[in-house]
């Protein structure tokens, strides 16, 4: 038979839990104004971004040095439009999660008030009294319940994703202008090429009209001919300019004073991606991010939706209004509401029904997503297919124009010569062709990095 229990333990005992509540009530309270390791952490980089900004690009390198692949990559990451757009981004959805988080903790207000009163009798018809009014708005269904628990998660986990992903579509970016910024160079050296075989022609047609056997109109036409071609490489070398200073501006450097070197290696920027020999369109969508992407989303949407499901049967809120005047002393009145909200049933349909659509559309749209990798995947594997059989044509017909130089005699060999100039500058054009199009298969399907869970907001979310 047990004895029941002294008095003095029954109050000691209420008296700790008393405590234990009161103390969980003032640590919610305090922080709330204390602000995460995560908002600061993101305050440093949007302190880093505006430094870069405000920062004069650095000067011109000296002649005769151009800036490839990898120097424009190393200072697009540093000061590039789309990288920076990508670290802006990560940034706001850190700083809405971290609002998401705060939600949680009651919102303390205070305010001052002054009340002045006219009787009408005599000097003193003016009544002043003076109030402190005390708040405390806090959502203690969101606190205690933590219904969005799992979304938070996942957002942690999906803005690193995100911001990965993002900077490869800004390495893509950077290489498409590359990319053209090649073609108008090789373009310049086919006009060129066109240019000296005319005037080989123009100097074999002046001996035969010499020796009678052309006319003074041929030599014209081709003396026109050549005109245009000089006036074709003034509008590509333009073309080219204006190509390399959007390169530039791409990149963060100013216009004029960088020369850009044409024509190498876009992998050459690429090393801190994984080569990964891939050959199969869902191993590589697998090993890529848009995997993950496609399974956050999902995840994300399905969170949503558990979330709408659970608390459109509750609301509970809190309040406590407080004040403090000159003559009424303090006092504390402390309102808890719990609302079921039976009235009104399809507001509370609305909005499950709301998620579950947003939940279909990030699904079709996950669909869609990976019929357009499949698709760029395959485009990328014809596309380096049909460069690899130009390689090989253009290496034969560099063959034939060696061996045609070789026996040339001397009215052809001008003419022999630039032909096999136009066969090695083909080739390089199909070498250069075949690289870029493996940097971008290499970019498409190298792995994301270890860090899939933003590190700042990593002990936020073990909570």
């Amino acid at each position: 038979m047990m004895l029941p229990k002294p008095k003095s333990w029954v109050f000691k005992a209420s008296m700790r839990r008393h405590m234990t509540a009161g103390v969980a009530v003032c640590v919610s309270m305090l922080a709330a104004g204390c602000v995460s390791q995560q908002l600061e952490e993101t305050v440093g980089r949007i302190d880093v971004m505006e430094a870069e900004l405000n920062t004069s690009p650095p000067p011109p390198p000296k002649p005769g040095k151009t800036l490839g692949p990898e120097a424009l990559l190393e200072t697009a990451e540093k000061r590039g439009r789309d990288f920076l757009q990508a670290r802006i981004s990560r940034a706001r959805a850190v700083l809405e999660l971290d609002e998401t988080k705060s939600g949680r903790y009651p919102r303390i207000s205070a305010e001052a008030r002054s009340v002045s009163t006219y009787t009408g009798h005599g000097d003193d018809s003016a009544e002043t009294v003076s109030n402190i009014v005390l708040g405390v708005n806090w959502d203690v269904s969101r606190a205690l319940l933590r219904l969005d628990q799992n979304e938070v998660k996942i957002a942690g986990e999906l803005i690193p994703v995100q911001y990965q992903i993002a900077q490869r579509n800004a390495t893509r970016g950077l290489i498409d202008v590359y990319d053209e910024y090649t073609a108008l160079d090789f373009k310049r050296h086919d006009v060129s090429l066109e240019k000296q075989a005319l005037q080989c022609d123009v100097d074999g047609t002046e001996v035969e009209v010499a020796l009678g056997n052309a006319s003074e109109s041929e030599l014209d036409a081709l003396n026109e001919q050549i005109d245009a071609a000089e006036r074709e490489v003034l509008a590509v070398s333009r073309a080219l300019n204006s190509k390399r200073n959007e390169l530039l501006g791409l990149v963060g450097l100013s216009e004029g004073g960088y020369d850009v070197s044409a024509g190498r290696s876009p992998q050459e920027a690429l090393s801190a991606y994984s080569s990964v020999g891939v050959d199969d369109a869902d191993v590589c969508f697998d090993r890529s991010g848009q995997k993950r992407l496609e399974n956050l989303l999902v995840e994300a949407a399905g969170a949503q939706l558990d979330r709408a499901k659970q608390s459109r049967l509750t609301k509970l809120t809190t309040s406590i209004p407080s004040f403090m005047t000159q003559t009424g002393g303090f006092n504390l009145q402390f309102l808890v509401s719990y609302v079921l909200p039976l009235v009104d049933q399809g507001d509370a349909l609305r909005i499950t029904q709301t998620a579950r659509l947003a939940l279909l559309e990030t699904i079709l749209t996950a669909r869609d997503n990976r019929r357009s990798f499949m698709s760029t995947f395959d485009d990328l594997q014809v596309s380096l297919a049909s460069a690899e059989s130009d390689l090989a044509a253009a290496r034969t017909a560099r063959a034939k124009a060696e061996s045609t130089v070789q026996n040339a005699g001397p009215t052809d060999r001008c003419t022999a010569n630039v032909d096999l100039l136009k066969a090695q500058h083909a080739v390089k054009r199909a070498e250069y062709k075949i690289e870029v199009l493996r940097g971008k298969l290499r970019l498409l399907c190298a792995p994301l990095s270890e860090k899939t869970i933003d590190t700042a907001g990593l002990a936020a979310n073990a909570k």
